[in-house]
């Protein structure tokens, strides 16, 4: 009875539990657009290269923080254990001698030696100091063009923010096609088992009636089982499809996605409305970044260059300051000290630290500029591969998806052949083994021409 009833409540809490985590998981109907839109959102390198961005940012705000003007308060305190002591010239006691000896006639009876120290305490022991200083930076070349770098460094930001949400659309899109693809797939095996089942159960009753013999009917019981462990297989690959999808989008692995869009109707938007010839190199996001980076380098070569420049700062400082022998004196009265000034900063020599500096950025501007080039050359071929690959493709869908018209011709007279005993399976298996290859070819085909039209986008530039 103990047994019973602790299974009973084991089943009822992984019930709720089942309930429970059936209720928290997420049902997403999305579009390609949408699933596009969900990624730029939701993507964890996208989110990171957005915080990137604010911090580049932030940095600018930090470093036009250096010119603005810079206040410090300070208060202090001093107990002296011991008043410091300092050694004067004894400049009193020869003036005593000479009076004592021309009014009195007195002589000193030890004799007095010149130039002895004498030691002399100065101070008090407590001290008090309470004061502000202010400093504004007046003039500094390398300041205003680190600003202006940093703000660039901000656009770059930008752009690399760009260039990862081209990355995670193209992602998705592949993604979301693979997707329909194996599931398009799975139709077409689901619509193969279906006419194996009825040759199946055609050659069955002929079976029975003596005309065919049991070989006839094992060799399609043997394809019909193949084509079930084939849709098994298909089934998982469609569940990991979903999950690279999810992945991609920065969706969670419990979050269930229903795609809205069909292969039919994506397909029939295969034909991109772009110039194939070419296009400018501005539209890439990796050439803006090259181009960005350039700048930077010559920015950077001219803060070298400004470092000959002087620096000029003003300062101002108001202070108090109290002194007591004791504690409980301390702050009766105050002693006012106020302070103004400038400083100009001139560089003299470095020890031609700053023209090296200035030679190494000259030399990181020419190597930016040979990646550029590069860039250039790199961006023809992959407009020239992608647009090959998308015309070839395109001839390809076309003759495939005729294969597959006769393929299903050929199909259904072997089927035919067979029911009415004037043919094997032999024949059958065969037609339907062209027809499932030619199936496959024509949607490999079509994810082919998919993933080529992408690349002509990129190619391009989105």
């Amino acid at each position: 009875m103990i047994t019973r009833s602790y299974m009973l409540i084991v089943a009822t809490l992984l019930s709720i539990n089942m309930l429970y985590a059936q209720q928290n998981v997420e049902v997403k109907k999305l579009s390609l657009l949408e699933a596009i839109s969900y990624g730029k959102q939701n993507n964890a390198t996208i989110k990171n290269a957005r915080l990137d961005e604010l911090s580049s940012k932030k940095s600018v705000n930090e470093l036009l923080a250096n010119g603005l003007p810079q206040a410090n308060a300070e208060l202090s305190y001093n107990h002296n254990i011991d008043i410091p002591v300092t050694p004067l010239p004894d400049f009193i006691t020869p003036s005593v001698i000479g009076a004592n000896q021309a009014y009195f006639g007195l002589t000193p009876t030890k004799q007095f030696v010149p130039g002895t120290p004498v030691p002399v305490q100065f101070g008090q022991k407590n001290s008090a100091t309470a004061s502000l200083t202010i400093g504004q930076l007046l003039f500094d070349g390398t300041f205003f063009l680190g600003v202006k770098a940093a703000k660039e460094y901000v656009k770059l930001s930008t752009l690399t923010t760009r260039k990862s949400e081209i990355d995670v659309e193209t992602d998705v899109t592949k993604a979301y096609y693979f997707v329909l693809i194996n599931e398009e797939r799975l139709i077409q095996v689901n619509k193969n088992i279906g006419l194996l089942e009825k040759s199946l159960s055609d050659l069955r009753e002929t079976y029975k009636a003596g005309l065919v013999e049991k070989i006839e009917v094992d060799r399609l019981e043997l394809s019909y089982s193949n084509a079930k462990i084939q849709r098994d297989q298909l089934k998982d690959g469609i569940t990991i499809s979903y999950q690279v999808l999810k992945l991609n989008m920065g969706a969670k692995a419990s979050d269930s996605l229903i795609l809205t869009e069909k292969l039919s109707n994506l397909s029939d938007q295969l034909k991109p409305n772009y110039d194939l010839t070419g296009g400018d190199y501005n539209k890439r996001i990796e050439y803006q970044m090259a181009e960005q980076g350039l700048l930077l380098n010559k920015l950077d070569r001219k803060r070298y260059l400004t470092g000959y420049l002087p620096t000029i700062t003003a300062f101002a400082s108001i202070g108090k300051n109290t002194f007591s022998t004791n504690f409980s004196d301390l702050g009766n009265q105050w002693f006012p000290s106020t302070i103004v000034g400038g400083k100009l900063s001139l560089p003299v020599f470095d020890g031609f630290r700053k023209h090296a500096q200035t030679q190494k950025a000259s030399i990181a501007i020419q190597k930016t500029e040979n990646l550029k080039k590069n860039l250039e050359n790199a961006i023809e071929l992959e407009r020239y591969s992608a647009k090959t690959t998308y015309l070839r493709t395109n001839e390809q869908v076309n003759a495939q998806k005729q294969n597959v018209e006769l393929a299903e011709q050929i199909y259904y007279r072997a089927q035919l052949k067979l029911k009415e005993g004037v043919s094997s399976s032999t024949e059958l298996l065969l037609a339907e083994t062209d027809l499932k290859n030619a199936q496959t070819s024509y949607l490999s085909a079509m994810y082919d021409l998919m993933i080529a039209q992408i690349n002509v986008r990129k190619s391009i530039g989105y």
